[in-house]
């Protein structure tokens, strides 16, 4: 046997351990990976960098390999943390919570290397690994949040323009000119995740105090969220400039980029000084020195242990989790449920104006357009159009669920939003109001939903996805999204939406009930 071929038999008893436990731990969250990838996919969102930072990660990981060559073993002591780790995507899987499940896989992964080389070794690739969060598609709660700075902060700079505009939660008024939405992809997440991903890289790659690293990644974080302020405030002025008629509205994407890379020059300027500074080459020159500490060698046996026990655990969990079986209807059944009687006549047809919001992978679903019989005149036909669908899920799990990135409640490519409001309705639910407009035609319409989480009401998404928690305790397992539209010319809008949901409510939540209620 040649000396190359001894080397590459090397390398492949040393991969072996991982390769396995790897492969274990993949089959048990197959799943939620898939989840994880369809969304780097979709090259328009937030999480498009992500097959980057799965590359860059690799050639950390080969980098960090090479300079500091991995010696196999078994430390138990770190079965500890991995199955807590388990533990943690477990309950995720059991309460259908996806995003529980996708916090935990970047642990799992590192909890796989520390249980085969303990902590003098796995160290070094916290942050090779580590990089793979900033990917990870659970950062969209930060959304809302982001979007309230940036409203405040573009408030405070349009205060300083003497232009005479109104705020109203993430809706900014020019006043005689027009409106904006500080909408999900104006919040300035995109940009966020990109900036610390690049700042966690360069000092990976170049620094080594952890001082210098906090300030750096610091750095990064503000810079990130400063592209998107000047991002949000030069549309808005533009707006107000050109009466709505810059190019920027249309193609602010491609126009945040450009802000973005503006920002990175002084976050790579604050790096370089980081870099050369004193401390920084003195404590290069202690890591040199701590790297030729030799690693403890563990026996084959106690590292065959290690291997069963990596493997059979995610097994185990694979196996004892209820969900492992993720079926998905090909098309949704039908709903038990007609509103159409003395008061209200049917239309054929499944939108209001062109619009339908967009609803991913339902059990069951109903979708009712409706005119109001007491509201025609004799010889002329119907002067609105109402709505009603309802769009359930019998369990939530991955690909199914109602509070997930597909489910839209319109296009924005088509319609925009004009204001937002709480329908004034009675009964146990809340419902929020939407005025939204046709990009194309300009035609206006209301909408009203609310969801029904295992017997619990809910209009915010955050709450309405807190709520399979709260169902836990009760026998209910279902999540449906509830939703009214009117489309009318000379009539108001908000009040016809609320008689709309008066009149027909108890019927839709008597047929939701009758459904799912045990």
């Amino acid at each position: 046997m040649t000396l190359e071929r001894m080397q590459w038999a090397q390398v492949g008893r040393l991969m072996l351990p991982f390769v396995l436990s790897f492969a274990a731990l993949a089959w048990l969250t197959f799943p939620t990976l898939e989840g994880i990838v369809s969304r780097w996919l979709k090259f328009d969102e937030s999480y498009s960098h992500g097959l980057l930072m799965l590359a860059v990660s690799l050639f950390l990981v080969v980098r960090t390999c090479l300079n500091h060559p991995v010696r196999p073993g078994f430390y138990p002591i770190w079965l500890l943390p991995f199955f807590l780790a388990l533990i943690g995507y477990g309950l995720g899987d059991i309460l259908r919570i996806q995003a529980a499940r996708e916090l935990v896989v970047v642990p799992l992964l590192l909890g796989v290397l520390a249980v085969f080389m303990g902590w003098r070794q796995v160290r070094h690739f916290i942050i090779p690994i580590g990089l793979l969060f900033f990917t990870v598609p659970v950062w969209d709660f930060l959304s809302w949040t982001l979007q309230v700075i940036t409203v405040e902060i573009n408030q405070l700079l349009l205060g300083m323009m003497n232009i005479e505009f109104r705020v109203e939660g993430v809706f900014v008024y020019l006043i005689g000119v027009g409106a904006f939405e500080i909408a999900h992809g104006c919040s300035g997440l995109r940009y966020l995740l990109v900036g610390q991903s690049l700042a966690l890289l360069y000092g990976e790659l170049n620094l080594t105090r952890l001082r210098s690293r906090v300030v750096l990644f610091a750095v990064g974080v503000a810079l990130a969220l400063m592209a998107n302020w000047i991002r949000v405030f030069v549309i808005i002025y533009m707006g107000y400039e050109t009466n709505m008629q810059t190019s920027l509205i249309e193609d602010h994407d491609n126009f945040g980029w450009w802000v973005f890379a503006g920002t990175l020059v002084p976050l790579f300027f604050v790096g370089r000084w980081l870099e050369t500074s004193a401390l920084e080459q003195t404590n290069a020159t202690a890591e040199v020195a701590a790297h030729t500490q030799p690693t403890p060698y563990h026996g084959i046996k106690r590292l065959t242990t290690g291997v069963v026990a990596m493997v059979a655990l995610p097994l185990a969990f694979w196996a004892l989790l209820p969900s492992t079986e993720r079926n998905v209807r090909a098309e949704p059944a039908p709903m038990d449920l007609r509103l159409d009687g003395e008061q209200y006549g049917t239309l054929f047809s499944n939108r209001l104006e062109g619009w339908r919001p967009r609803v991913r992978n339902p059990d069951r679903a109903y979708v009712q357009t409706l005119f109001d019989r007491t509201k025609v005149s004799e010889g002329a036909g119907a002067s609105e159009t109402l709505y009603s669908a309802v769009y359930s899920y019998d369990y939530q799990r991955h690909s199914a669920e109602l509070i997930q990135y597909s489910n839209r409640l319109y296009n924005r490519e088509e319609w925009h939003t004009e204001d937002l409001y709480e329908v004034d309705v009675s009964g146990p639910a809340t419902f929020r109001g939407v005025t939204i407009r046709n990009r194309a035609t300009g035609k206006t319409i209301d909408i009203a939903y609310t969801y029904y989480v295992e017997g619990f009401w809910e209009t915010d998404d955050l709450r309405a996805k807190l709520a399979q928690v709260r169902g836990f305790a009760n026998k209910r397992t279902d999540a449906s999204w509830i939703l009214y539209g009117v489309s009318c010319d000379e009539c108001d809008r908000q009040a016809r939406l609320a008689d709309l949901i008066d009149n027909t409510f108890d019927s839709v939540v008597q047929a939701v009930n009758q459904q799912y209620r045990p």
